[in-house]
């Protein structure tokens, strides 16, 4: 679901620092097409690296050969595909840095005209050490209980990789191993299946094993699992609920269901066609990880007097990328509204760590906080009112201001 950071954005959470991060810093994202690394490849890498995350829980994180973390980490930030091994007419493009890896956007040949959208994949690669193999195991389990289809890989080096489907978005992540090392290979559907093979195969190459990855299978997926009708959570980063209803329909309630691209702004975008928002909810509980942000965050809502099951999180994104968007609300019903937004703003967003500023400005006729980060990527955008928090992370001001026009 929504995506975290542990620091100021070099050291975020969201297409981690793959792309320009070498890691996306949650995942990466610099100026790719698209709303920002979750949103574009599949809303769900960013709660597949929630889940992953929690898998590691009571486990030490140590490096690729398992015994130091600090070139584990440097593995991960380092582990960026050469533009040579990518197919023809793909390039790099943004990476985002976490404190564990990093994310990276990979970009495809923009369309001649804006009837579609430039075909982008998102690779990130993250150092578990040697909880590796353990995360990945748990990641699959929770994959299947969500009502994902789970689809191992063939030929695998070592047998720790799998697809992940989600039937009604069409997006599809592949996860691996290499060592203490976790890569993760998302698409929306908009990369051709011989292209994404080759993608998957240089980032695996880049992490220290080409055959890592293995090759897509038809093998029949694991434990029986079929498709929900609503899509996983993902984070990112989020995590999506199962079918049935929504977790939190008031805050979803809240949320803008349509915003109108700003012409220009990316690949595809209309100033005349209102493209509408996916929204889906969750508790704390399903969505927070082992992540520093996380457990921050959730240490504040413990102080607040509340449980993480109480806590909703609920996010809005456009699955076509038209958009450069991402919206995260959280409501804690009956909490002291100020408690909540400093919690957000201190722990969520970093806003207090060094080279991050923070200034009130009105959009839409209402006063938000503005996060920036320094880097010249996309703004955090708060909005606090009765009990939720709203969060809007977009790099077009034009954007932000329809949000915030529709916010209540």
């Amino acid at each position: 679901m929504p995506t975290r950071r542990t620091s100021p954005r070099r050291a975020a959470t969201r297409p981690n620092g793959l792309y320009e991060r070498s890691p996306e810093s949650t995942f990466g994202e610099v100026d790719e097409p698209g709303p920002g690394f979750l949103s574009g490849a599949a809303p769900w890498l960013a709660l597949l690296a929630v889940v992953l995350a929690a898998g590691a829980i009571g486990l030490v994180v140590l490096g690729r050969s398992g015994d130091d973390l600090t070139a584990c980490r440097t593995a991960a930030w380092t582990s960026i595909p050469n533009a040579k091994d990518l197919p023809v007419n793909w390039n790099l493009g943004s990476t985002d840095l976490n404190a564990n890896g990093m994310t990276i956007s990979i970009l495809g040949l923009a369309p001649a005209d804006s009837s579609t959208n430039q075909p982008v994949v998102y690779a990130s690669v993250t150092c578990y050490g040697a909880a590796a193999g353990t995360a990945l195991e748990e990641n699959r389990k929770a994959s299947v209980a969500a009502g994902a289809v789970v689809r191992p890989r063939d030929r695998t080096s070592n047998g720790d990789a799998y697809d992940v489907d989600n039937p009604t978005t069409g997006a599809t992540t592949t996860l691996f191993r290499v060592g203490g090392l976790v890569g993760q290979i998302a698409d929306g559907g908009s990369a051709a299946q011989e292209d994404l093979a080759i993608i998957t195969t240089a980032v695996a190459k880049a992490m220290g094993d080409q055959n890592a990855a293995g090759t897509a299978s038809d093998v029949s997926p694991t434990d029986d699992a079929t498709g929900s009708d609503e899509p996983l959570g993902s984070d990112d980063l989020g995590a999506a609920e199962p079918s049935g209803s929504p977790f939190a329909p008031e805050l979803e309630a809240l949320l803008p269901t349509s915003i109108t691209p700003t012409p220009g702004a990316s690949p595809g975008a209309s100033s005349a066609t209102p493209v509408p928002l996916t929204v889906q909810s969750a508790s704390a509980t399903d969505v927070f990880g082992e992540d520093p942000s996380s457990r921050a965050l959730a240490a504040r809502i413990r102080a607040l007097g509340a449980t993480l099951d109480q806590l909703q999180i609920a996010q809005a994104y456009d699955d076509t990328g038209a958009i450069d968007l991402s919206i995260v609300a959280f409501r804690l019903p009956k909490a002291d509204l100020a408690k909540l937004r400093a919690a957000i703003i201190d722990t969520w967003l970093s806003a207090g760590a060094d080279g991050v500023k923070s200034t009130t400005v009105d959009l839409g006729g209402k006063s938000l906080t503005k996060v920036d980060y320094g880097d010249g990527s996309t703004i955090e955008y708060v909005y606090a009112k009765d009990d939720y928090v709203n969060v809007n992370d977009t790099s077009d001001v034009d954007v932000a201001t329809q949000v915030a026009t529709q916010l209540k």
